[in-house]
C-alpha cells in the first residue's frame, strides 16, 4: 500500500472514530466493559478525545488533498494513540477497566498508533527511493553530458 492510501485510511479512520466518539459516546465507553451508568456520566470525556481525534483526521485528510505536509499530522496522531493505549493500559492494570474491554480498547489504540508508525515510515521509504531514482537520473544527465562533450 502506498503512503498516500495509507494517509487516506488513517485520516478516514481516525475521523470516523472521533466523529462516533462525539456522536455516540455512551456505546463508545460500554466497549470499554464501563456500565451504562457511568458511561452516561463520562460521556463528556469521550466527546473530548472525539473533538481531538476528528481534529486530527480531518487535518491530515486536508493536509493531503492540499498538497501539504502530513508528517506533523502523522506524529501528533500517534502521539495521542501511545497516550491513549498507556492510559487504558494503566486503568486496567489498576482495576479501573475490566479486563476484557479495557484490553479491547488498549489495543485499538496500539493499533491506530501502529498504523501511523507503519505510515511514516512507508513515506519515509518512498522519500528516499524517489531521492534514490533522482540521484541516479542526474548522475545519467551528467555521463550523457561528459559523452555527447568528448565525443564532439
Amino acid at each position: 500500500m502506498t503512503s498516500r492510501a495509507q494517509i487516506l485510511l488513517n485520516g478516514i479512520a481516525r475521523s470516523a472514530v472521533g466523529l462516533t466518539a462525539i456522536t455516540r459516546p455512551v456505546p463508545i465507553i460500554r466497549l470499554a466493559g464501563v456500565d451504562r451508568v457511568t458511561a452516561e456520566k463520562i460521556a463528556w470525556l469521550a466527546r473530548i478525545a472525539g473533538i481531538r481525534d476528528l481534529a486530527l483526521g480531518v487535518g491530515l485528510l486536508h493536509a493531503q488533498a492540499t498538497h501539504r505536509p502530513t508528517r506533523a499530522w502523522l506524529v501528533a496522531g500517534m502521539c495521542a494513540d501511545t497516550a491513549d493505549t498507556a492510559a487504558f493500559a494503566h486503568a486496567v492494570a489498576h482495576r479501573q477497566l475490566p479486563p476484557a474491554g479495557g484490553t479491547l480498547m488498549t489495543a485499538a489504540a496500539a493499533g491506530g498508533a501502529a498504523l501511523a508508525a507503519a505510515t511514516l515510515r512507508t513515506a519515509h521509504r518512498e522519500h528516499n527511493d524517489d531521492r534514490t531514482h533522482n540521484d541516479h537520473a542526474r548522475d545519467d544527465d551528467a555521463r550523457a553530458e561528459q559523452t555527447g562533450a568528448t565525443s564532439r
